[in-house]
């Protein structure tokens, strides 16, 4: 299929243009030929347990936001199991919090024991840091890891760009997923910041096993990353309003992983989950009917992080706040309000539970301070008034 077919079937639906509407396609799928897919037994792992959703596990402080609450993060283990995904995805450092990422790597694993599968992101401090952290996080016994290019780096040659890639790949036996996500340094190998080449040459590694697209990929890039790699890595693109569409024409579009998916779906209603399951069964009809359930979660949760995504944050005080609304610990986070990292005021908080409502999803009858505090500590006694702060919370 060629960009102009892609691009007909897609439309105008991807998110970067803000919109949600999914066109069908009305020719037959031209299959992809599977034949260059390797067997390594990473890559199989991948394709047997990389299904469904993948879900983004975010830290819980104490009151004094100086130590790590572990019953809060132990019982939002035992949530992402109870929401169904296949795995959960650990990192502190994503949040800026380095200082906390080997504890929390440690509790979380320890929770989750068999029962899911454990990821994490590598320090992007330098290289050294980053095969530090992949050392650590493998003995812990992670499965995989979303390879973050280090910052500081700055190749002048797509051949040195590998082998930078190379050096933190080959310092782990861990199961490598590639991030498809801009990174400014990479601009001189291709314009959007993915180094698409690069890509291409390590997707023959026997460890590199899948891909995540970036929430804000468009149609274009999502066109050719497919074209190059779909029939060697798993992929998971964020933006579910993209995932029909690929799978119908491309191999091993079977995962969705980490971000906040309890931002569409309760334990009760797991609508993303479910859209995955059918989307792998190749029963695309009935997933279409879940993707419409869902549809006002997955425009909000779209509105709220895409511009966000572009600055290099996240909305972290509101993927805390949809947890706790779907049974999570919630809990404040230590960070300041700044253009990448918004406040969370009345307003959105009424706006993410009505519109749980309006999607068929009950969210939790609880005091509001349960949340500023976390469930654990409250369920301990702890309440607003034994806070030092209030970060990111209005």
């Amino acid at each position: 299929m060629d960009r102009r077919e892609f691009s007909k079937y897609l439309g105008a639906s991807v998110l970067a243009t803000g919109a949600v509407g999914m066109a069908r396609a009305t020719e037959p799928p031209k299959a992809q030929s599977p034949a260059a897919t390797s067997k390594s037994e990473k890559k199989q792992w991948a394709q047997a347990h990389l299904k469904g959703a993948e879900n983004f596990l975010v830290p819980s402080f104490t009151p004094d936001f100086k130590n790590l609450d572990e019953e809060g993060i132990r019982h939002d283990v035992r949530q992402s199991i109870k929401h169904g995904f296949c795995g959960s995805y650990v990192s502190a450092i994503s949040l800026g919090l380095d200082a906390y990422q080997n504890r929390f790597l440690e509790i979380a694993r320890d929770e989750a024991k068999s029962k899911i599968l454990m990821s994490f992101s590598n320090t992007s401090a330098s290289v050294e840091a980053a095969i530090d952290s992949l050392v650590y996080a493998e003995k812990l016994g992670y499965s995989h890891v979303l390879l973050i290019f280090p910052k500081g780096l700055n190749p002048q040659t797509e051949d040195e760009a590998y082998a930078q890639f190379r050096k933190l790949i080959d310092a782990t036996s861990l199961a490598i997923v590639l991030y498809a996500y801009d990174v400014p340094v990479l601009r001189r190998f291709h314009p959007s910041g993915i180094p698409v080449n690069v890509f291409d040459r390590l997707a023959d590694h026997p460890r590199v096993v899948a891909v995540k697209m970036t929430q804000t990929l468009n149609a274009e890039m999502a066109y050719e990353l497919c074209e190059l790699l779909s029939n060697r890595l798993v992929f998971g693109p964020t933006n579910l309003d993209l995932v029909p569409m690929l799978a119908r024409h491309y191999h091993n579009i079977q995962w969705s992983g980490q971000w906040n998916v309890e931002s569409v779906q309760s334990p009760e209603k797991p609508y993303a989950v479910e859209y995955m399951d059918l989307v792998n069964r190749g029963r695309v009809d009935e997933a279409l009917k879940v993707y419409w359930q869902m549809q006002p979660l997955i425009q909000l949760i779209n509105d709220t992080q895409a511009p966000l995504l572009v600055k290099g944050g996240h909305p972290w005080a509101h993927m805390k706040y949809y947890q706790w609304a779907v049974g999570g610990n919630g809990g404040l986070l230590p960070l300041k309000v700044s253009d990448a990292v918004p406040l969370l005021d009345a307003k959105d908080r009424q706006k993410i539970r009505s519109t749980y409502l309006k999607c068929g999803i009950t969210p939790v009858d609880r005091p509001e301070e349960e949340f500023i505090v976390g469930k654990a500590a409250y369920a301990k006694g702890v309440r607003l008034a034994d806070l030092t702060s209030t970060p990111l919370y209005a």
